[in-house]
């Protein structure tokens, strides 16, 4: 299905590390990043199809009043970010008030409908990039959860091996032994130590041989995410910045705009212990297919969770117990008790 040609935002309008590096930036560091920005810019595709609200907002979300969301997406496309699939899929929440960020990951195989322009069908989530790009994931991401998808930032999943290495390693505790072909010939043994980019990236996309399977493997790139932003909020060196910001600006697209990222920075300390979920479910096999059947049960508990995180109402039937109360953001605000 052909998809039209996505709209370029002047080169001011500069874009955010998805993975809250940015976030972590102030200062005189926040203005160099600004100046790499406007020079990275240009290599950025950030419009979304649809404009720059979500279908199920009523207005666009004021990152200074409104809670909001973001779909963080690692893409496999080898060297380029408009083709290939999603390995990772995360749904970030954060909440104005309390100023927690809320991280669900969503499972590779997870058999989902997924929502395009000429209808919905069933698949693996991460087959809807294929689809439609971000748009449709980003449909699909909205139908599972039954939420809206406000910002998006996709990130070529070979580019986290650049950004590890820039950041100058990550420190990892980690969880099962690496090794074999598969991972590059990485070998890594358990326990606490830093990585650098390749045994990052190796620890991250390791699947086959986690006795948790794309659970356990979603668990190891929250690790790797966290770590990051670790290394990240601690930077105090410009040539370390330029190397974040070439990593970023080759790898990395989003609709966020460099005004709204400097708008993030009262969640700097929450993207250093963010609340971490994952989908349950189980094993499917379907024409000989495998799939990752999502839990009814526990869809409807991340649902509420995700929907309390950005005060929207709670539909009834949930484990959560709720109140709706009137919200500034012409939202229906809920708190949980």
């Amino acid at each position: 299905m052909e998809q039209p040609p996505r709209k370029k935002r002047p080169p001011w309008k500069a874009i955010i590390i998805a993975l809250g590096i940015v976030i972590a930036l102030g200062g005189a560091a926040f203005g160099y990043f600004v100046f790499k920005a406007n020079e990275t810019a240009e290599n950025t595709n950030d419009e979304l199809n649809r404009g720059d609200k979500s279908d199920r907002r009523d207005d666009t979300v004021d990152l200074t009043k409104d809670h909001f969301s973001v779909l963080l997406a690692g893409v496999d496309g080898g060297a380029s970010l408009e083709e290939g699939r999603t390995d990772s899929l995360m749904v970030a929440t954060f909440n104005k008030e309390s100023r927690q960020v809320t991280l669900v990951s969503i499972p590779r195989d997870a058999y989902v409908d997924i929502v395009t322009t000429d209808g919905e069908f069933k698949d693996k989530i991460n087959h809807a990039y294929s689809y439609g790009g971000i748009d449709t994931t980003i449909a699909t991401v909205e139908n599972l959860f039954d939420i809206p998808i406000d910002y998006y930032a996709t990130i070529n999943f070979d580019g986290i091996e650049d950004l590890v290495d820039a950041v100058g390693g990550v420190e990892v505790d980690v969880l099962i032994p690496i090794s074999g072909r598969a991972t590059g010939n990485v070998e890594l043994e358990p326990g606490v130590q830093t990585l650098n980019g390749k045994e990052a990236l190796a620890y991250a996309r390791m699947r086959k041989d986690d006795p948790e399977g794309d659970v356990g493997r979603a668990k190891r790139q929250q690790q790797v995410l966290e770590a990051i932003i670790n290394e990240a909020t601690t930077i105090n060196s410009f040539t370390k910045l330029n190397r974040i910001m070439n990593a970023v600006g080759n790898n990395i697209r989003t609709n966020m705009s460099l005004a709204e990222a400097s708008q993030l920075q009262p969640y700097t300390k929450s993207l250093r212990s963010f609340n971490q979920e994952t989908l349950a479910g189980d094993d499917l096999t379907i024409g000989g297919v495998y799939y990752y059947e999502i839990d009814e049960a526990d869809l409807a508990d991340k649902q509420a969770l995700l929907k309390t995180e950005l005060g929207l109402p709670v539909t009834a039937g949930t484990d959560s117990d709720t109140e709706e109360e009137s919200d500034d953001d012409g939202l229906s605000e809920t708190t949980t008790y």
